[in-house]
């Protein structure tokens, strides 16, 4: 049976067996939350190198240990970083010599942090980076956003850009597969006004009027409880109606609304995955008035795995910058942020969808568009899930802006509410009084 840590405080990753007979598999998960997440997250690595356990009779950094990472979005950068550099090693990379104690960090300790740490790539200014990409993408006519994360991101670590990434290598004395998640969002030719006006819309408007018929927890699920119980004892009842998800409804709900929601994709080192399961899915995109005609509707079937091979073209080759690029992209989820970006280039750049090519019932090719994994997951939790390992320790950063607008300021401490908000979707709890955030 599973067993999930909730790293949040503390660093913990224990018992590792010296026979690999013997070994459980573990998995380490990176939450999302952009930049911020992705230097905690980096924080969180840094203390799985710091610590030790026995492997093979030997004491060895905690990561060691570890079979997979899995990360979305924020998380996804770390994850990438770590697996995929090869101009230092893992304790600088990770800073492992630096202080624990947050008294001793002075202003004359940060500047001796080492030039290839992981921390300075999450301070970096992203104006000369948004400055520099800009042209590539105008000359190349490639998507933003893959250009952007390689030069803010992986250019600084050796990464190259333009490499298939099936003949990228992870370093040698990394033991772990990475896992990033991301999103299909449906045709490049609804792209990106569908995303903006209709994904997911009428599926969360009937799913939430389905709520109400749920079966509730009940007391037998003791496990639920204890945790609900406590969330209520600091809100003063703020979680009433828990309860439990219904994936035949969850099913019906997508088939009547043609699939028109994110689907949740990841990709390893060696392949890509749509992991739908059930029955064939017809895929059906509406059109945005004075935007976008609907696209003709396909049919996948699930799951869908794929090598980066069969993802790549004739002169356009699936790059570790196009997958990292598909599990952070909030570009494609900011209208906004689009427009400004559009403003300081001479050509629009800003809505090219980061895309590939997958196979349909029917044979054919079918080019869709990915987006920040966020939007699906925040955990990396799910897709991890995926790899069956024996042991999940999954790191988080607590958000204060949902605990706040949710029950007030005071529920930022309660680490009960937090794991209730960012995995009950994951344990198939709805909490009714706002179940489309977590569908």
């Amino acid at each position: 049976m599973m067993k999930l840590t909730v790293a949040i405080l503390a660093l913990t990753l224990c018992n590792a067996t010296a026979k690999a007979s013997q070994k459980k598999k573990i998995g380490i998960t990176l939450n999302a939350g952009g930049n911020t997440a992705g230097n905690a997250m980096a924080g969180f690595m840094r203390g799985f190198q710091q610590q030790t356990v026995k492997i093979n009779g030997e004491d060895r950094p905690a990561l060691e240990a570890a079979d997979y990472i899995a990360g979305s979005s924020g998380g996804s950068i770390v994850a990438t970083i770590y697996h995929y550099q090869h101009s230092t090693t893992n304790d600088e990379l990770l800073d492992a010599a630096g202080p624990n104690d947050p008294s001793q960090i002075t202003n004359e300790v940060l500047d001796t942090v080492p030039e290839n740490s992981i921390f300075l790539a999450f301070g970096a200014p992203i104006s000369l980076s948004i400055q520099s990409a800009i042209p590539v993408a105008l000359a190349t006519g490639k998507p933003f956003w893959p250009i952007l994360v390689q030069n803010l991101f992986l250019q600084r670590f050796g990464i190259e850009a333009g490499k298939p990434l099936s003949s990228a290598k992870i370093r040698d004395d990394v033991k772990t597969t990475p896992i990033l998640l991301t999103s299909l969002v449906g045709p490049v030719e609804v792209f990106p006004f569908h995303l903006d006006s209709v994904i997911n819309r009428d599926i969360y408007t009937e799913y939430n009027e389905n709520v109400p018929m749920l079966e509730m927890v009940g007391e037998e699920d003791t496990e639920f409880h204890d945790i609900i119980d406590e969330i209520n004892e600091v809100t003063g009842g703020g979680v009433t109606d828990v309860r439990l998800t219904d994936l035949n409804i969850l099913r019906s709900l997508a088939e009547d609304n043609g699939f028109q929601l994110n689907l949740p994709a990841f990709g390893t080192a060696t392949e890509f995955t749509i992991p739908l399961s059930g029955s064939v899915a017809t895929l059906e995109y509406e059109g945005v008035e004075n935007q976008t005609d609907a696209a003709e509707p396909f049919d996948i079937e699930g799951p869908l795995i794929l090598t980066y091979e069969e993802l790549s073209s004739e002169g356009n080759p699936f790059t570790l910058e196009t997958l990292l690029g598909m599990s952070t992209d909030i570009l494609s989820l900011n209208p906004g942020l689009r427009a400004l970006l559009d403003s300081q280039s001479p050509v629009p750049v800003a809505g090219r969808p980061i895309s590939a090519s997958i196979p349909t019932v029917s044979g054919e090719l079918r080019e869709v568009a990915f987006t920040d994994g966020g939007i699906n997951d925040l955990s990396g939790l799910p897709a991890l899930i995926k790899m069956k390992p024996d042991r999940v320790i999954t790191c988080f950063v607590p958000n204060p802006a949902d605990a706040g607008l949710r029950f007030g300021p005071e529920v930022v401490s309660s680490i009960s509410y937090q794991v209730f908000n960012l995995f009950g979707k994951n344990f198939g709890l709805v909490d009714a009084a706002n179940p489309a955030s977590i569908v």
